[in-house]
């Protein structure tokens, strides 16, 4: 049964951080299938009208969903590469970090008095537990997601806690590195351990993204963005982020993302 929860949480968790990417103006959702697998993602950002030319701070809400047309099993979810426009950044100057060791094993009340001052999202998921002969059995739990550094490299640690059918939690790392890849400048991946989906499959996830904080006197923000529009445009259309599911049996799910801003005055 841990390694049932387990299977959830990181599932749940890659799809809640995988949705980092989706930027888009109005909360209109994105579905796309291949095969047997469907995946929806909605989210808003908020202000919709940004600064042509400048950065300014956002908030980013986000749903998703993954499943099936005909209601079976999902595949294992074993990796995710989510490329970020270079228009919409993460910036983590002067933010306190959050050492893995501190959440690993940690309740969501825990994880907050240990990484508090790390905190860059939070919300719930919803999943469903499935075991040999038996009918899938549905859980839910916490997400949190702090900022940190793996390896030495910049990272954000996704934590999940649920206390049904007895209390667990787990932390997926993302991966975080500056690319020059066309219109994409950012780039995050994760990994799964192939044992993980196996054992069930994520119903839908709820995330709000956002986190001002004070460095060197000023008012900073993680989450940033512009709208670059063309010039005398008062809005514009561009690609956000295009996001890659890696599956078992070598199924290959992407979903672009395309983003509609407003220019402020």
């Amino acid at each position: 049964m841990a390694k049932a929860l387990a299977a959830h949480k990181g599932r749940a968790l890659a799809l809640s951080l995988c949705l980092l990417g989706l930027l888009g103006g109005a909360a209109k959702a994105i579905v796309v299938q291949e095969q047997n697998l469907r995946i929806s993602v909605q989210g808003q950002v908020k202000p919709f009208r940004l600064p042509r030319t400048e950065l300014a701070p956002i908030a980013v809400f986000l749903s998703g969903h993954i499943g099936t047309p005909d209601g079976s099993t999902p595949q294992q979810l074993e990796r995710m590469t989510i490329l970020v426009n270079r228009h919409g950044r993460l910036h983590d100057v002067g933010l306190p970090t959050c050492d893995l060791d501190e959440i690993r094993a940690s309740t969501t009340e825990r994880a907050l008095q240990q990484c508090g001052d790390a905190l860059v999202g939070s919300g719930r998921f919803w999943a469903s537990i499935v075991l040999s002969e038996q009918r899938p059995y549905p859980t839910r739990g916490r997400l949190m997601v702090f900022n940190g550094r793996a390896d030495g490299h910049p990272a954000l640690f996704a934590q999940i806690f649920t206390t049904k059918p007895f209390a667990t939690s787990f932390v997926v790392i993302f991966a975080l590195r500056r690319i020059h890849q066309g219109p994409w400048g950012t780039e995050l991946t994760a990994s799964l351990p192939q044992a993980l989906g196996e054992w069930g499959y994520v119903d839908r996830i709820k995330l709000t993204l956002r986190r001002k904080y004070r460095y060197l006197g000023r008012l900073r923000s993680y989450f940033r963005a512009s709208c670059p529009a063309p010039p005398g445009a008062p809005g514009g259309v561009f690609p956000l982020a295009r996001t890659t599911f890696q599956f078992a049996d070598q199924i290959e799910v992407t979903v672009p993302i395309t983003k509609t801003c407003g220019v402020a005055r």
